[in-house]
């Protein structure tokens, strides 16, 4: 950005026989749909429309695809006039990003949320959920699309270990969850879908 800060809006293409569409956002809930895509070989373009203020804002992107990175530059009017800036984009392979599931027990479900980075085939994160707050994962393993990794709580001052492991479908994880439950190691179902 022109104050030398950085943005990470992300960007969803799908591809229905020969059709190509998508979306752009900058958090969840903000996607809106992309217009005007081309493709030509390993060169595509298209533009972004937002509303800010009442004004009508209009971001055209162009790019190389090289790989798992699309390289280019974009304009955009979104400071009233048209200013070009560089933009690269990675594709989002793994398990790295924020997932999210919901778990219940004993009559009651929350919400869990886990945020991961990958480097290689470690995976380190931060779990959340139930009433423990934050915490690190261990042993973080991504593998040939399959994940594992391990949740290490504090419960009433009895320490706790949850296992989790599962397999990659593009936006979703589909697996088990081996949990000590007051005592009781239960297993589980498991999915959870990206959120980011």
């Amino acid at each position: 950005m022109p104050d030398g800060s950085q943005v990470t809006p992300k960007l969803k293409l799908k591809q229905e026989e020969d059709k190509l569409t998508g979306t752009s956002s900058f958090r969840p809930g903000s996607e809106t749909p992309i217009t005007n895509l081309v493709v030509r070989g390993d060169e595509l373009s298209f533009q972004v429309v937002r509303e800010r203020d009442g004004r009508e804002i209009i971001t055209r992107y162009s790019g190389v695809l090289s790989g798992d990175t699309i390289q280019g530059t974009m304009v955009s009017n979104w400071s009233g006039e048209e200013q070009r800036f560089d933009w690269k984009a990675r594709r989002v392979v793994g398990a790295e990003g924020t997932w999210k599931w919901n778990a219940g027990f004993g009559g009651s479900r929350s919400q869990s949320t886990l945020k991961l980075k990958q480097d290689g085939e470690k995976v380190t994160g931060k779990y959340s959920g139930g009433r423990g707050g934050e915490t690190d994962i261990k042993n973080g393993k991504f593998k040939e699309g399959e994940i594992s990794f391990e949740v290490e709580r504090d419960r009433d001052g009895e320490k706790t270990v949850s296992r989790y492991y599962g397999k990659l479908y593009g936006d979703k994880i589909l697996g088990k969850m081996e949990l000590n439950f007051f005592g009781e190691p239960r297993t589980n179902d498991w999915e959870a879908v990206r959120s980011d």
